[in-house]
């Protein structure tokens, strides 16, 4: 819808008609899963609180907000016991000189198969999407049909598909 409205307000689209047609996921694959067995796989330990965030390029598209999510976990560590949470972060490896968040981080690259993103996704006890722009926002509704909350900005896609306060979080954007 947000993309829609977009359209409208354009001057090549504004006098267009325009439909919205959602895009599918595969809720056969995109589901909840048990969280033991899939914090076993990717060996996460059950004591963990995870927060997870990810996509492709990750960490080098300024698109994705990678520096919004460092600034948020930084101020957060200065609250919360570091023991407890780790951070993994998959679309991208550890970068060079990888930022300190205050907690352990872990770099899973890029997954290769749907199947383990969507365990990734039922590991976590959040996903975090501070993305600049999301036309859709495929990675909050992969990790909340895995029964894992997602926080965003109120703009764009995830504006969209997150129900705040039920499926997850959106938050004041920038």
């Amino acid at each position: 819808a947000w993309l829609a409205e977009q359209a409208k307000q354009s001057s090549i689209f504004q006098d267009r008609r325009i439909e919205v047609i959602p895009n599918g996921l595969n809720t056969d694959l995109f589901k909840p899963y048990d969280r033991t067995f899939a914090r076993d796989v990717f060996d996460i330990p059950d004591d963990r609180k995870i927060i997870l965030f990810g996509a492709i390029d990750s960490t080098s598209d300024p698109r994705k907000g990678f520096s919004y999510l460092k600034d948020a976990i930084q101020s957060m560590a200065t609250d919360w016991d570091s023991d407890d949470i780790e951070v993994i972060i998959f679309g991208s490896s550890e970068p060079e000189n990888p930022p300190s968040f205050g907690f352990d981080t872990r770099y899973v690259g890029y997954l290769d198969d749907e199947e383990s993103l969507a365990l990734l996704y039922a590991a976590a006890e959040v996903m975090v999407v501070p993305s600049r722009y999301e036309g859709f926002g495929q990675t909050v509704v992969e990790a909340q049909a895995c029964g894992t909350p997602v926080v965003a900005f109120d703009a764009t896609g995830p504006s969209d598909t997150i129900a705040h306060g039920e499926t997850g979080y959106l938050a004041t954007p920038y």
